[in-house]
């Protein structure tokens, strides 16, 4: 643009023809429309392209999953997982990788920090759908999870229904009660024995009847089983009079019932799984209940009825089976009843230091020691004196401008479980707090330190410091006998400490002290109020340490606490690092020590365990154990890839180079890439080394035949047959390599270069780790990588400067418009 306008000026100047003028012009209102756009629309299309980032985080698809697993809101949904989301340490954005485009992790394409996103290239890679469908399955999972959390309330009763499957579910085999009521299906054995013995098995007919040989037809629907027994006993009799019916017989007859009937019965109301339920002919309301799940948090669990025919049979309080196991209001169940489950009554809230803090149902005439027997009474460390109660006013007693709740505090029995002012009842909405009992602690002493058994002591009348010693046990060696301290507390609160000559007072020189409640005895060592002398060991040996110093300890004693000397230290020459005491502890400030540390060269030998000269070590004695100057362990290094022996060598010198390593290692392979060739260095962190393997062989001990170190990995890889393409290109991809074709020709060869492609940082990179910039030069080799990197952004100035500019530049370019038409 400023060749233009520079061109412009110079014609104006000079005077050249009208026609080649105006046509510069009419190349110039292009670019300066462009320019116009571009500045215009830049920003906005920004802003477009971050929001339709962020759209991909959350998609409709997955909240309409969502939904319908959780049964929520899309709206309720979204701001759930914005409110969760705005908790994550790393946005999410971050992460994403744009569609269409190589990694190129670990290569530095700019100096820019955000490069350009051309957000207009979409890809559908293989797998989207899926992935969304499983983001969708694990969000909906996530968020049903978090709204059952939010919505659970501990009831109490409410886990007794989350027992294993059949826990309640009676048998349809086994004994049953005498006054159990047959009906049709179920299967009754007839047992004979005496002086005719035969069994019957047979099934109640639909007309509620049985048939039996000898005995005829026997009507059992809605007879109990004791009945049945003697109604068949009484048939048999008529054909065979041996058997025994009361008055004496040989023969004996039992009835029992095998595999009973089926049942179907309905549980309606506020229970988890409302519906009808065919169960055992002996079930019992409980089972009913826990087939459908148990109340719901709306349900009573102290009202749950029986009705059959239209008419209530039972009224079953559940509180009376789980806290004392009464259930003889668990009423059997017939064909066709009803379990209703009404609506849950008055609800209470219990907490503090009582055994079961839960929300209970009340009925009503409950009182507070209703309460506290259900919860299972109080806790060892509950304040009883006072049980606080938060309460709900009732309607008629609220005032415009007063508070809703009032607080009131109910002085209690604990021993007598009730009220000092007689029944207290309960409410609807109450919350009752007991309170717990103070912490402090009193009617004791306490010692701690150097005895031999600190802790808390019973405060005896008369106990004093002497007292309080001997009972711990006494002092241990170390224990500092000049002071000890009482640390003591008044009734107050009031803060004290009392020295005492712990000494003078256990040798009977000084007179002992007596000690108060709550007093702290605290006996000092002598390490306490000095710093214990330590001697240190380093070098080699097994682990360096520094232990306390202990008077005749010598350094045999301290090279056997750090394990012994390692395989390469040096048995003749050890250094030990001595303070010089009356130097260092010079009070002389005119005058500087000379030398304030002697070192001490020693010669362990071999016989260092047995000998009788090892020096003694004095406090904050150093040691140092020297290596043997020329020991060092194999160097190592690896080959990879063509070689006829690939494997692990030792280097045999320290110059030993890469051609003698690839000898020893029997040469290459015929199909070895020498041009893949490199080495991976791990020392200081170098990394790959891009080398010449060609030359290095045909002239050892050049500049590419390298010296190697250890723990170097040689890669030779085998012959390579493609060129990958990577980075702001149209298709990125690998092609077949081609001999004599430069960069461009492979990059038009992968769709070209992308509008915000920055061809002049084009570079190849070799299979070995050489990178060559995109010049008529740079040659292109089997296994290269090409890399397009993204052009950075302009930098400096902001969109409305460049507005203002280009305005300026049209109305300079208008004025000499004019003057041309002139």
């Amino acid at each position: 643009m400023n060749t233009i306008f520079r061109q412009l000026r110079y014609q104006a100047k000079e005077g050249l023809n009208m026609r080649v003028l105006r046509k510069h012009l009419r190349a110039a209102v292009p670019v300066l429309f462009l320019l116009v756009s571009a500045s215009i629309l830049g920003w906005p299309l920004c802003v477009s392209a971050q929001e339709q980032l962020s759209s991909q985080q959350l998609t409709p698809e997955m909240l309409a999953e969502a939904s319908r697993r959780t049964g929520l809101s899309q709206e309720e949904l979204l701001r759930r997982y914005q409110a969760r989301a705005g908790e994550a340490d790393t946005p999410a954005a971050e992460t994403v990788n744009q569609p269409g485009r190589t990694s190129l992790e670990g290569v530095d394409d700019s100096t820019v920090e955000q490069p350009f996103v051309d957000s207009d290239q979409e890809v559908a890679l293989p797998f989207s759908n899926l992935l969304t469908e499983e983001m969708a399955d694990i969000f909906a999972d996530s968020l049903l999870a978090q709204s059952v959390a939010e919505d659970s309330i501990a009831f109490f009763g409410t886990d007794f229904f989350q027992l294993d499957d059949g826990v309640f579910s009676p048998p349809s085999f086994g004994p049953v009660p005498q006054d159990y009521r047959l009906g049709v299906g179920d299967e009754v054995i007839v047992n004979v024995w005496g002086a005719i013995e035969y069994q019957e098995t047979r099934l109640v007919d639909r007309d509620g009847s049985i048939i039996l040989p000898g005995g005829g037809k026997i009507m059992c629907a809605g007879r109990r089983l004791a009945e049945v027994g003697n109604a068949v006993r009484q048939s048999l009799a008529r054909s065979h009079s041996t058997i025994d019916t009361g008055d004496g017989g040989d023969t004996e007859v039992e009835v029992t019932l095998g595999k009973l009937r089926s049942i179907r019965v309905y549980v309606v109301g506020a229970v988890q799984r409302p519906g009808s339920y065919e169960l055992s002919s002996v079930s019992r309301m409980l089972t009913a209940l826990y087939a459908a799940g148990g109340p719901t948090v709306d349900g009573s669990f102290r009202s749950v009825r029986l009705v059959r025919g239209g008419e209530k049979i039972a009224n079953f309080d559940l509180y009376r089976y789980l806290l004392s196991g009464d259930r003889s209001a668990d009423a059997q169940l017939r064909e066709g009843d009803t379990v209703f489950v009404p609506d849950v009554g008055p609800i209470v809230r219990i907490s503090g230091e009582v055994k079961r803090p839960l929300y209970y149902e009340m009925l009503p005439g409950e009182t507070l020691r209703d309460l506290l027997t259900f919860c299972g009474g109080f806790t060892s460390r509950a304040a009883t004196e006072a049980v606080h109660i938060q309460r709900i006013l009732p309607p008629e007693e609220r005032r415009s401008g007063e508070s809703d709740y009032t607080f009131e505090d109910v002085p209690f029995d604990a021993e007598a479980m009730h009220s000092r002012q007689g029944p207290v009842p309960i409410l609807d909405g109450d919350v009752v707090l007991v309170d717990t009992i103070s912490e402090r602690m009193g009617n004791f002493v306490e010692v701690m330190g150097r005895v031999k058994r600190p802790g808390r002591y019973e405060l005896e009348p008369g106990i004093t410091v002497g007292d309080l010693v001997r009972v711990a046990g006494g002092l241990w060696p170390d224990a500092l006998l000049e002071s000890a301290v009482i640390d003591r507390t008044s009734r107050e609160g009031g803060f004290f400490a009392l020295s005492v000559p712990l000494g003078k007072i256990l040798d009977g020189s000084s007179a002992d002290v007596a000690l108060q409640d709550g007093d702290i005895l605290e006996v000092f060592t002598r390490w306490d109020i000095q710093d214990r002398p330590m001697v240190y060991i380093s070098g080699e040996v097994h682990e360096a340490m520094s232990v306390p110093w202990r008077e005749g300890m010598t350094l045999r004693d301290l090279v056997l606490k750090a394990g012994g000397l390692s395989a390469h230290a040096d048995w003749l020459h050890a250094e030990i690092a001595r303070l010089l005491d009356a130097a260092v502890r010079s009070h002389d400030l005119r005058r500087q020590p000379e030398q304030t540390v002697e070192v001490l060269e020693v010669s362990l030998g071999n016989d260092f365990l047995l000998r009788q000269d090892i020096p003694v070590l004095q406090p904050w004695d150093r040691v140092y154990i020297r290596k043997l100057p020329w020991w060092q362990n194999q160097r190592t290094v690896q080959i990879f890839g063509e070689v006829f022996y690939p494997g692990t060598f030792s280097l045999e010198r320290q110059d030993e180079r890469l051609s003698s390593v690839i000898a020893r290692a029997g040469g290459l392979k015929p199909d070895a890439y020498l041009l893949g060739a490199r080495i991976v260095r791990e020392q200081e962190d170098v990394g790959n080394i891009a080398i010449d393997l060609k030359k290095a062989l045909e002239d050892p001990g050049s500049e590419q035949d390298i010296i190697l170190q250890d723990g170097d990995r040689l890669v030779i890889p085998d012959r390579m047959f493609t060129v990958t393409v990577r980075g702001e290109v149209g298709f990125p991809t690998s092609l077949v390599f081609q001999d004599g074709l430069k960069i461009d020709d492979y990059v038009d060869m992968a769709g070209g270069y992308l509008e915000k492609a920055d061809k002049g940082r084009t570079r190849v990179v070799w299979p070995n780790g050489l990178s060559l910039p995109n010049k008529g030069s740079s040659k292109v080799v089997a296994g290269a990588t090409i890399i397009v990197p993204v052009e950075p952004p302009p930098e400096g100035r902001d969109t409305w400067e460049i507005i203002r500019d280009i305005s300026s530049v049209v109305a300079s370019l208008a004025t000499v418009w004019l003057i041309v038409d002139k």
